[in-house]
């Protein structure tokens, strides 16, 4: 008896059987060899084949998705924006660009963190020590009960600002309003500038009304 490849659904004597067990009685079965297919043998490839090639400059190894690299050279998705080095989300961008799911709050752009809010709107885990309702900054706790990176500056136990260090230690960035000796609260303002910054885009859209 020969060996059957594989990639048979059934032995020769078990087709023998089947038929016979259908065919009217007395009559004569006469199978011809099967053609068998190796399976393992199709190429497949040229049925699937990415239109897209790896970034890097004279490898033309395909990629399945637009823009990226080969498995040699990096092998992860990147996000569909022009230079932008980050991991896609949902929608083949990163979070920055517009990929990935938005809070739901009405007017907010930022990207959801759980429950469909994001961080600032109550999304996210929360500070676990009881009555606080701000977010965990590392460790299950916010910056003020000591979540997120310590100072590096040697007994300083005040949260990181930039640098490793905190604002008192260095960690900080003057306000860029000439001559102001605050520090930058966000945006490159202060709180003070902040404000009156908002302030004036808000009567300058009152007037446009």
């Amino acid at each position: 008896m020969t060996n059957t490849p594989t990639t048979e659904l059934f032995t020769v004597a078990e087709i023998h059987f089947i038929c016979s067990a259908f065919a009217p009685s007395g009559s004569t079965l006469e199978l011809e060899p099967a053609h068998v297919t190796d399976v393992a043998a199709i190429d497949l490839g040229s049925a699937f084949e990415p239109a897209f090639v790896c970034l890097v400059d004279g490898c033309a190894t395909s990629i399945p998705w637009r823009r990226g690299h080969c498995k040699l050279h990096g092998g992860t998705k990147r996000c569909s924006h022009a230079g932008c080095p980050r991991g896609p989300q949902k929608g083949g961008f990163c979070i920055a660009h517009g990929g990935g799911r938005r809070c739901s709050m009405d007017g907010c752009t930022k990207a959801v963190q759980t429950l469909g809010l994001c961080k600032a709107h109550g999304g996210g885990i929360r500070c676990s020590v009881d009555g606080c309702d701000k977010s965990s900054q590392g460790g299950g706790h916010c910056r003020k009960h000591g979540g997120g990176k310590r100072c590096a500056s040697p007994g300083c136990l005040k949260g990181v600002q930039r640098g490793q260090f905190c604002a008192k230690h260095g960690g900080f960035r003057h306000c860029l309003v000439a001559g102001c000796p605050r520090t930058d609260r966000g945006g490159g303002l202060c709180d003070t500038h902040r404000i009156q910054t908002k302030s004036s885009c808000h009567e300058m859209s009152v007037l446009h009304i």
